[in-house]
C-alpha cells in the first residue's frame, strides 16, 4: 500500500505547472502571430487577444477609435487596452491612438491578420529562428517548431560543451552552435543577419537582452527575450526588443486559471500584472444577460472583446444582447476584478 502512494495514479495532486513549458509555450505563441508582442488565444482558439506596439508607419495613428469601423468596415476587433508611457488605459470610443503606444485588441483568430495589416504590422512567418540558451526551455521550443514544421530552419547557440552536445544529439534537425551569443564572430557564424527572429532564453536577462540586441544590430529582423526580472520588461521595446516573456506573469496566469472557481474558463495576466483578459460563461442570473450591452453600464475599467455563441464568434456593439450560455471575453483592470465577479454572478477566488 505504502509503496503505491506516491505512485503516478495515486499522485494527490490535480494539476502539474511547469514554469519552463510555459514560458515556452509562451514565446511559441508569439511567433504564431509575426509583428504582435504578446498573443492568447481564447475559446479553443477562434478568439485571440493580441498586443501590438504602433510605430510612426502605422495608419491609424491620431485616428479615434469610432473611426476604425468608419475607415475599415472589415476590421472586425475590440481594441482592450492601450499602454501609454507605462500607463494601462481602457479605452473609449473618442481616445485617439498614438506613436508608441502598445494597444491590445481582441478579434476573431481569422481577422488578426487583417487587422495587424491596418496597424502596420503585418510581418512574414519565420523561417530561420536562432535560439540563445540550449536549456530546457529553448529545447522545448526547438523540438515543437521543427515538430511544427519540417521546413523551419533552427540554429542554437549554447556556450557549455557539454549540453551543446547533448543538444546536437537529442535535436539532429538543429544547427548547434557552441560559444558565447555575445561573441560578434559566433553570431557571424549563426548568420543572424539571415535570421527572421532570435530566441534569447538563457538564465541570465544581461545575456538575453545583450544578445538580442547585437543580432537585431546585425540584421535580424525580430528579437523575442526572456526577462526574469519584470521591472526590465517594458524598458525593452525602448531598445529595439519586438516582445519578451516575463516567467513570473506567465506562470501566474497558469495558477490562478486553475484555482478559479464557477465558470472560468481560462485568463491571462497582461500589462505587467495590471490587468487580466478571461473567457467565461455567462449565467442566467448574471446582470449581463438579456439586455442591450448599453444598457448595462459596464463600470469604468472593463470591457468586452468578444461574445462566443456556438458557432459564432460576435464583436460586441451597443445593441448586442448576451444570452445564458455564451462565452464572453473580457478585459479588465486587476482591481475591478471583484466588479467582474458580479457581472457574472461567480465567485472567483485569489490566492
Amino acid at each position: 500500500m505504502w509503496q503505491d502512494l506516491f505512485s503516478r495514479d495515486h499522485m494527490p495532486i490535480d494539476v502539474i505547472i511547469s514554469p519552463e513549458i510555459e514560458v515556452a509555450q509562451a514565446v511559441i505563441r508569439r511567433l504564431e502571430v509575426p509583428g504582435a508582442f504578446d498573443m492568447v488565444s481564447f475559446c479553443d482558439d477562434r478568439v485571440r487577444a493580441v498586443g501590438v506596439r504602433l510605430r510612426e508607419d502605422c495608419p491609424v495613428v491620431d485616428t479615434p477609435l469610432r473611426q476604425l469601423t468608419e475607415l475599415f468596415p472589415d476590421l472586425n476587433i475590440i481594441v482592450t487596452s492601450i499602454i501609454r508611457d507605462g500607463k494601462l488605459i481602457i479605452p473609449s470610443s473618442d481616445d485617439q491612438l498614438l506613436i508608441g503606444d502598445n494597444i491590445y485588441f481582441v478579434a476573431e483568430s481569422d481577422h488578426v491578420e487583417r487587422a495587424l495589416s491596418v496597424f502596420g504590422r503585418d510581418e512574414v512567418e519565420a523561417r530561420r529562428i536562432i535560439i540563445v540558451g540550449g536549456g530546457n526551455v529553448g529545447a522545448f521550443i526547438a523540438h515543437k517548431l521543427i515538430g511544427n514544421d519540417a521546413k523551419i530552419q533552427i540554429k542554437i547557440i549554447e556556450i557549455d560543451p557539454e549540453k551543446a552536445r547533448d543538444i546536437a544529439k537529442n535535436i539532429p534537425k538543429a544547427i548547434v552552435l557552441n560559444g558565447d551569443a555575445l561573441d560578434v564572430d559566433i553570431q557571424k557564424e549563426a548568420n543572424v543577419k539571415a535570421a527572421e527572429t532570435i530566441i534569447a532564453v538563457t538564465n541570465d536577462d544581461k545575456v538575453n537582452i545583450l544578445s538580442s540586441l547585437l543580432a537585431k544590430q546585425a540584421g535580424c529582423r525580430r528579437a523575442i527575450t526572456l526577462i526574469n526580472n519584470h521591472t526590465f520588461g517594458p524598458m525593452t521595446y525602448s531598445v529595439g526588443i519586438d516582445a519578451f516573456v516575463d516567467p513570473r506573469q506567465t506562470t501566474v496566469s497558469s495558477i490562478l486559471q486553475h484555482m478559479r472557481r464557477g465558470r472560468i474558463r481560462s485568463l491571462q495576466n497582461l500589462a505587467g500584472g495590471a490587468a487580466e483578459v478571461l473567457e467565461a460563461v455567462a449565467l442566467e442570473t448574471s446582470p449581463l444577460v438579456g439586455r442591450p450591452l448599453r444598457e448595462v453600464r459596464l463600470p469604468a475599467g472593463i470591457i468586452i472583446g468578444s461574445v462566443v455563441r456556438g458557432d459564432m464568434v460576435i464583436v460586441p456593439r451597443g445593441g448586442t444582447i448576451i444570452k445564458p450560455d455564451d462565452i464572453v471575453v473580457i478585459f479588465t483592470r486587476l482591481e475591478m476584478i471583484k466588479k467582474v465577479e458580479e457581472l457574472f454572478s461567480v465567485r472567483l477566488e485569489y490566492f
